[in-house]
């Protein structure tokens, strides 16, 4: 999994409208956005590992793992 936190508004803006981008996000929500509340609130604090460690459950999920390929291959 490819990891690059630098993305332009105009990127983010492509994947949140992309099918993948939709599934990822509801994936994430799953548990009512909890973590993934909890994950900005780290990111925005500086706390990057955190937000990721909060994340982590999710994202190594088989379907996670078919939605980035989907995702880094556009």
């Amino acid at each position: 999994m490819q990891n690059n936190s630098q993305f332009s508004a105009q990127q983010m803006s492509k994947l949140l409208a992309s099918p993948e981008g939709r599934q990822l996000i509801a994936l994430l929500q799953r548990d009512s956005g909890k973590n993934m509340q909890q994950a900005a609130a780290e990111f925005q604090k500086g706390n990057v590992a955190a937000a990721q460690e909060l994340l982590k459950p999710v994202m190594q999920s088989q379907e996670a793992s078919d939605l980035l390929q989907k995702i880094n291959g556009k």
